[in-house]
């Protein structure tokens, strides 16, 4: 886990310091194209479908396909290129020809030779676009396959022609004009004008009689089979370059919460960033059914595109007039959209896809549980008290003897009992607790167990280690969680003593979680939020505030003095948190329930 999380590290670095800031140039030009490919070698990144013994990285497809989203929401032309070698690299590695094998995959593991493919024609309903003929040592391809990307970049491309019992040949022949002795002709239509991607070089190949020696032959496929694919790999890839594409138009949106001061631009990132995480874990549960539905696949699948074009269209919006330039970002992300709507598509994703487009009603959210928790602790003046912070006041001014009703005034401090910190408490630029949009109130989240630990050390810090420990037995961490440490510390709460645990200088000992961890987390997995059981997600020992500080540089959940978490399983759990909208607050006392699966 420790080499694929930093190989994709890696990837980000070299996307965000050598590709962002180029991508405009990489949409049209196809020399700047070709360098940011060659960059991609040069980390080895070029060989993460071939195997080992050849060179390659085989990572696993979840790897895979968090590589392709990242690449995609760096530059679109750059994932879509690299994505067609990617896929000529796979297809040889399965081939039977170990001639083959040994020819070209050491080679392409390390960029030193590039491949494209050639066969979207095969879903094409009619006469075959591309023929083949079986001849002594090979076959005689004939026709125009209409689609081949990478023209001046890649020197090789897999086409497949289909035989007259109805199989295809796959095999490996020159992206380039190209005459054999024998008169076999392989010519090239002019670069198509895309409207995304122009630098990709797509082009049209007409093959006349060209011979397709058997050593260039990468298998023979049955009747059907780009069919039966297209099935099997429906929510792979191409769902996810989609996925990439949308995390694009969503940075956008982001970056202008940060220049336009408008509530509804927050707004609107934080429900289509919420949007995008549930459609990927959506996705990434599905990958795990083997016997989902073919339509279900479908509806996820439009569901991802449709999300690329929408957040594309909202990263237009909020860059108004300026989007209209070409080489503006947003309007270069709206035509990768275009682009990621297209690819790989068949029939049935077509008809998903426009059903949802022209599907006018707003999806309904549920929350299916079983039980319902009290995270929070009861409310009375003995409880344990942060040093300075005001004492709990309870007062009563009207009796039901005397007025007919009961009433109380109650005071605390705004981090008092079980609550919640806004940004406000930890940066002066801060939004106040009123300011939390209701929907960012109801999270999904996880619970890391880590009471052994505090046992042993009053001031132990969850570690990185703790969460790679907990993903091994619970899987990845879904974006948008929430993530609740359980320590144990709960039960020490009657005994302000226990709970805040000081020593005899006046430091106190309580467990927390470490810079390292919750950088972790902010940027690897995406997190929306912190909960504990102590008196802060700070250990007692810092007096810095670390965790918050970070934590709150956006409108993020931090959830503090929580209880019953030893109820809750380790993953299912959805929260939703009430809070008091005081005006500039810097927190709220919250009353927080957990919906149990």
């Amino acid at each position: 886990m420790n080499q694929l999380y930093a190989l994709l590290e890696e990837t980000k670095f070299y996307l965000i310091n050598s590709i962002a800031p180029n991508a405009a140039a990489i949409d049209y030009d196809f020399q700047e194209l070709q360098k940011a490919l060659n960059g991609l070698a040069e980390l080895g990144l070029l060989g993460l479908r071939i195997p080992q013994e050849w060179g390659g990285l085989a990572v696993n497809q979840d790897t895979f396909d968090d590589y392709q989203e990242l690449v995609a929401r760096y530059s679109g032309a750059l994932a879509f290129l690299q994505t067609q070698h990617q896929s000529a690299a796979a297809m040889i590695s399965q081939s039977e020809n170990f001639a083959l094998k040994q020819e070209y995959l050491p080679l392409m593991s390390q960029g030193k030779c590039l491949l494209g493919i050639g066969f979207s024609h095969l879903r094409r309903n009619g006469e075959p676009l591309v023929t083949a003929i079986p001849v002594t040592d090979g076959f005689l391809i004939e026709g125009k396959v209409p689609w081949v990307t990478g023209w001046k970049i890649f020197s090789e491309f897999i086409v497949a022609a289909t035989l007259p019992n109805g199989e295809a040949v796959f095999g490996v022949i020159p992206l380039g004009e190209t005459e054999q002795d024998n008169q076999g002709l392989i010519s090239f239509d002019e670069p198509m004008k895309l409207a995304a991607m122009t630098a990709t070089n797509t082009v049209a190949a007409n093959l006349k009689q060209w011979f397709l020696a058997k050593e260039k032959v990468v298998f023979i496929k049955p009747k059907g089979w780009i069919q039966d694919n297209d099935r099997k790999s429906i929510l792979k890839q191409t769902t996810f370059l989609a996925l990439g594409c949308a995390l694009a138009g969503i940075d956008i949106l982001e970056a202008a919460t940060k220049t336009q001061s408008l509530p509804f631009i927050q707004e609107s990132f934080e429900n289509l960033y919420a949007e995008f995480n549930h459609c990927r874990q959506a996705i990434r549960e599905a990958q795990e059914n083997a016997d989902l539905a073919l339509a279900e696949k479908h509806k996820l699948r439009s569901w991802a595109i449709a999300l690329a074009v929408r957040c594309a269209h909202a990263a237009i919006t909020v860059s108004s007039g300026a989007a209209n330039l070409k080489s503006h970002p947003a309007q270069r992300v709206y035509r990768e959209a275009l682009v990621f709507t297209v690819s790989g598509q068949t029939e049935g994703i077509k008809a998903a896809t426009l059903q949802r487009l022209t599907n006018s009603t707003t999806s309904q959210k549920t929350i299916k549980y079983s039980q319902v928790i009290h995270l929070s602790h009861i409310i009375d003046t003995n409880i344990p008290q942060w040093p300075g912070d005001p004492s709990v006041g309870l007062e009563t001014v009207a009796e039901i003897a005397k007025d007919g009703y009961y009433l109380r005034r109650f005071s605390l401090g705004e981090h008092s009992a079980t609550h919640i910190n806004a940004p406000l408490s930890f940066h002066a630029s801060g939004i106040g607790i009123e300011q939390y949009l209701a929907s960012s109130l109801v999270k999904s989240a996880v619970v890391i167990d880590i009471s052994n630990q505090a046992k042993l050390n009053p001031d132990y810090l969850l570690t990185i280690n703790d969460i790679w420990d907990w993903e091994k037995q619970q899987g990845k961490i879904s974006a948008d969680s929430v993530v609740l440490i359980y320590t144990g510390w709960q039960e020490k709460w009657l005994d302000n003593n226990q709970f805040l645990n000081p020593d005899l200088s006046g430091q106190m000992h309580f467990p927390g979680i470490s810079k390292e961890a919750v950088l972790f987390l902010l940027k690897e997995r995406s997190i929306s939020g912190l909960g504990i059981d102590t008196h802060g997600v700070d250990s007692g020992q810092d007096t810095t505030f670390t965790v918050n500080s970070l934590m709150l540089e956006k409108p993020r959940i931090v959830l503090e003095n929580l209880t019953n978490l030893e109820q809750l399983p380790a993953t299912g759990t959805t929260l939703v948190i009430g809070i008091l909208r005081l005006k500039n607050g810097s927190g709220s006392p919250a009353a927080v329930l957990a919906f149990l699966p």
